[in-house]
């Protein structure tokens, strides 16, 4: 192994132990861990399950189809990242979970997810539906203050990308600003733990 090697993995390292520190240090704060099971409505207009998705890696981002940059920036991310997992993408679920429910309808997100990925999947709700996963994952979200007329308010929000693994558990809390080559390591990684895991249960049936 060369230096030059160890020096590409040191970044990764880096990230991975600060994305469970977050994990660890958002539950201490709370008093409950990030996470859970939710239904929501995907952009379709079906009904979705986080539990109907069990055995998958499941790549969740909180967003609106409103924002201006982060939003697209990370969708686009996410839309390189499947496309570089090949045959692993069907083994990957991406979510973007909208902080905006109020006007990212079902309609809404049909027009704007499938312009960055066919795979990827749009979820919205009524606004205590979305509050309720927000607050389960630790999103945090603020509306800027607006005119009632004003249709094109800002909203800041977490944007940071939660890994689920396949037995429902939130694994790590990747932070805004990973390079994607970084982020697509990261989840091959979760990949690999995942269907060990997998092939344990079944094993164990």
């Amino acid at each position: 192994m060369t230096r030059s090697f160890y020096r590409r993995l040191l970044p990764i390292a880096f990230f991975i132990i600060a994305s469970l520190l977050n994990v660890n240090t958002s539950a201490e704060s709370t008093g409950s861990s990030p996470g859970g099971d939710f239904i929501l409505t995907d952009h379709k207009g079906q009904l979705f399950d986080l539990k109907d998705v069990r055995g998958k890696l499941v790549l969740i981002f909180f967003g609106y189809t409103f924002c201006p940059d982060i939003c697209p920036t990370e969708l686009s991310s996410l839309a390189l990242i499947l496309n570089s997992l090949d045959h692993q993408a069907d083994k990957v679920v991406a979510l973007f979970i909208t902080v905006d429910p109020e006007r990212d309808t079902q309609a809404k997100l049909q027009q704007y997810v499938p312009f960055f990925s066919s795979r990827l999947v749009g979820l919205t709700g009524s606004v205590d539906e979305i509050n309720k996963v927000a607050d389960a994952y630790h999103v945090q979200r603020k509306i800027h203050e607006h005119e009632e007329s004003d249709e094109y308010y800002l909203v800041d929000h977490s944007a940071n990308l939660y890994v689920v693994n396949g037995e429902g558990k939130l694994v790590q809390i990747v932070p805004y600003g990973l390079p994607v080559e970084h982020i697509l390591q990261i989840v091959q990684e979760e990949l690999k733990h995942t269907y060990k895991l997998r092939e344990k249960n079944q094993d164990e049936m």
